[in-house]
C-alpha cells in the first residue's frame, strides 16, 4: 500500500520557511482545482489531446485478447524478452517487480506455472544482449519488440538481432510464431513490418504517449504473459481514476500532490526524491524520473522562448 502524507509538507512540521499552510492553501485553490480537474477530464477524448490514458483502465475486449493469448501459449515459453525504451520500458518493468514474486526469474518453472522469465532490454548493449542470447533457447524464447512508431532506432536494432538470432536456429517461418509486435494500430514502420511478416500484434493507443502507456497493451501484455490478474489490476485502476476524477480536492490526493509541487516549487523547492524502501517497488522510482521530467518544463527554455 502507498499511503499519501501531505501534512509532512505543512507548517507545522517544518515552518513557514519551508512549509505550506495546508489548510489556506486548498481552500484558497479549491475553485481553480475544481476548474482544472472538471476541464481535464470533460477533454480527455479529444484527438490530439494525448489524454486518452486517463480512460486506459476501461478495455474488457484488450483484457480478453491478451489473458487469451496468455493463457493459450502457458507452457510454451520459458523466457520472454520484452525491447522498448523508456516508456515502453519503464512502466512494464515497474508493474512486474511489484506483482510477480520477487525473485521470479529464479523459480523453478512448476512455482511460476508454465509462465516464462522476463528480461528487459533497452539498450543496445552488446555485452547484455550477447550474455543474454547465450543462456537462452530459441524454441522457448518469445520476443517482444514494443514502439509505437517503429522508428525507435534502439529498440529496432535490438529487434533485429533477436529476429536475426531466432531465424538462425528456427526458420523465418517458425520464428514468426515467437515473435509479438505492440505497436501503432494503423501505420508505422513496425506496423508494416508486422504485417508482411504476419506477427500477432496488440495496439499502442491513438494520443497515448509512451510514458502513460503502462495500462494499455504495453505494461499488461508482460504482465499477463507472467500471470499478473491483469482484470482485477484494471479494476483497481477505474477505482483510482474515480477518486482522481474528483474535483473537491479535500478528497483528490492526485489533485493535493500536483498543488503542492507546484507551490513548493514556488518557495524554490524545486527539487522532487522518491524514495521506495521496498525492493519490489524499486523500479517504480526510476518510472517516476521519466514521468516526473518528461511532463513538466517544456514550454518555455531557460531563456524565456517559447519552444514546447
Amino acid at each position: 500500500m502507498i499511503t499519501f502524507f501531505p501534512q509532512a509538507v505543512d507548517v507545522n512540521k517544518v515552518g513557514p520557511e519551508h512549509g505550506l499552510s495546508l489548510s489556506k492553501v486548498f481552500e484558497e485553490y479549491r475553485e481553480t482545482m475544481h476548474q482544472c480537474i472538471t476541464q481535464l477530464y470533460a477533454t480527455q477524448n479529444e484527438a490530439g489531446g494525448w489524454k486518452k490514458w486517463l480512460a486506459l483502465g476501461d478495455n474488457p475486449g484488450l483484457v480478453k485478447d491478451l489473458q487469451t493469448y496468455a493463457q493459450q501459449h502457458a507452457g510454451q515459453f520459458t523466457d520472454m524478452v520484452i525491447l522498448g525504451i523508456g516508456g515502453s520500458s519503464l512502466g512494464g518493468y515497474a508493474l512486474l517487480r511489484a506483482l510477480v514474486h520477487p525473485y521470479w526469474n529464479n523459480l523453478p518453472a512448476e512455482k511460476r506455472q508454465g509462465r516464462p522469465r522476463y528480461h528487459f532490454i533497452e539498450n543496445v548493449d552488446s555485452d547484455q544482449i550477447a550474455g543474454l542470447m547465450d543462456i537462452l533457447e530459441p524454441k522457448t524464447t518469445l520476443i517482444t519488440v514494443i514502439t509505437k512508431s517503429g522508428t525507435t532506432a534502439e529498440t529496432m536494432s535490438a529487434f533485429m538481432t533477436f529476429k536475426a538470432w531466432l531465424e538462425e536456429d528456427l526458420g523465418t517461418e517458425t520464428a514468426r510464431q515467437n515473435i509479438v509486435a505492440i505497436t501503432d494500430e494503423n501505420k508505422g514502420i513496425l506496423r508494416d513490418l508486422a504485417q508482411k511478416e504476419q506477427y500477432v500484434t496488440f495496439p499502442v493507443p491513438d494520443d497515448v504517449g509512451g510514458r502513460f502507456s503502462v495500462f494499455s497493451a504495453v505494461g499488461l501484455f508482460p504482465a499477463a504473459m507472467c500471470g499478473v490478474d491483469i482484470e482485477a489490476l484494471l479494476q483497481g485502476v477505474r477505482e483510482m481514476a474515480e477518486v482522481s476524477r474528483n474535483p473537491n480536492i479535500l478528497e483528490n490526493p492526485a489533485a493535493q500532490n500536483a498543488l503542492i509541487q507546484y507551490l513548493m516549487y514556488g518557495k524554490g523547492k524545486n527539487i522532487s526524491v522518491f524514495m521506495p524502501y521496498s525492493y519490489v517497488l524499486a523500479p517504480a522510482s526510476d518510472w517516476y524520473v521519466q514521468l516526473w521530467a518528461e511532463s513538466l518544463g517544456k514550454k518555455e527554455d531557460r531563456q524565456g522562448r517559447v519552444v514546447h
